[in-house]
């Protein structure tokens, strides 16, 4: 009797969980690959924390968080491959590649990187903590031929988004590259 208990227990209790799992996994995805603060805000605790490299450093709240987002990563489009995952209770490890519409015309293969997720019990992620990898290597080889053509022939416009040799990060400069790195892949066809 106590054995079929046991057995019973068990056949309830993994696939409810296995399903809660599996529904953490799609929000994280969903998460990574949210292209506005409204889509991504929703798997967002009120309370939420982000935190770049550790947890001893600064954090941002939400507000920041999507702000930032909002900066670059959004306009940009994120497309986000889990490649590996773990977790435990509500703590999720996601090693992830990150590609958008900046890397994708310029041919480069994206960055890797770590994030660590804590689910609120409401369901929400209350915590972020992002580790770039350490292998990624330096987009500029890559974009150097849009470079060169843009200098060439959209300078003014180069300007704008690109300037001592570091991208400008706001949302009007990631539209902006949007087009120009279209016009530079227009004219190589």
């Amino acid at each position: 009797m106590k054995n079929s208990f046991l057995l019973f227990w068990l056949l309830a209790w993994v696939p409810a969980n296995t399903c809660n799992d599996n529904m953490q996994l799609k929000e994280i995805t969903f998460y990574l690959n949210a292209s506005d603060t409204a889509e991504k805000s929703k798997y967002m605790a009120n309370n939420f924390r982000s935190f770049f490299m550790s947890k001893e450093r600064s954090g941002k709240n939400k507000s920041q968080a999507l702000q930032s987002f909002q900066n670059w990563d959004g306009p940009m489009h994120p497309d986000i491959k889990i490649i590996n995952y773990t977790f435990h209770d509500s703590i999720w490890t996601v090693t992830f590649n990150e590609q958008n519409d900046f890397t994708k015309p310029i041919g480069f293969p994206g960055w890797k990187g770590t994030t660590t997720f804590v689910f609120n019990a409401a369901g929400l992620i209350q915590e972020t903590v992002y580790v770039p990898d350490s292998t990624n290597i330096s987009y500029k080889p890559f974009l150097q031929p849009a470079l060169n053509w843009l200098q060439q022939n959209m300078p003014t416009e180069l300007i704008e988004v690109y300037q001592n040799g570091k991208l400008i990060q706001t949302e009007t400069a990631a539209i902006k590259w949007r087009i120009l790195l279209q016009k530079w892949q227009s004219q190589k066809k």
